[in-house]
């Protein structure tokens, strides 16, 4: 089934990097958070301005030595319901759980989930993530899927990919 899916995305997925489901560790995220929804002028001022504040702050550079691994992480739960409810927003890196929280900052413990990753085809972050994310919202497999318990998007080196927790 989700190869079926992985292969009608045409832009925004390579699905030769898609990978089946897998189960994630516990990890905790260490950043600047916010609750929004998806409806107009909402998530789409706000989550740019959230991302602003982060490197204005400089926060790669304050959590540099505490951070446990290079991705930064933007990751979506608390879900209301799905895709159309609220939802918080935290953009941050993985750090240690017992890692003392900066002040202005939240830290966030997510369980193990199950899941999959898509990796988004290389681009302009903010044109290529939102057009990925209209595609999940937009595709009538998705929801049949997604378990909306907590998602993220990593940005690295390597390439932007998106983790959908699945049923």
């Amino acid at each position: 089934m989700i190869a079926d899916i992985a292969g009608k995305f045409k832009y925004f997925l390579m699905t030769d990097l898609s990978e089946p489901l897998v189960s994630t560790e516990t990890f905790t995220v260490m950043g600047l958070k916010v609750r929004t929804t998806n409806k107009p002028g909402e998530a789409d001022k706000i989550i740019p301005s959230i991302y602003s504040d982060f490197y204005k702050l400089d926060l790669p550079k304050k959590l540099e030595v505490i951070r446990r691994f290079d991705p930064l992480f933007a990751v979506y739960f608390n879900y209301e319901k799905d895709e159309t409810g609220a939802y918080d927003f935290l953009l941050g890196y993985a750090v240690k759980e017992d890692e003392a929280t900066l002040e202005g900052l939240e830290k966030i413990t997510f369980s193990p989930q199950n899941g999959r990753y898509f990796a988004i085809h290389p681009g302009a972050p903010e044109e290529v993530v939102p057009k990925f994310w209209a595609e999940i919202w937009n595709h009538p497999e998705i929801p049949k899927i997604r378990s909306f318990q907590v998602d993220w998007e990593e940005y690295s080196e390597a390439g932007i990919r998106v983790f959908l927790s699945s049923r």
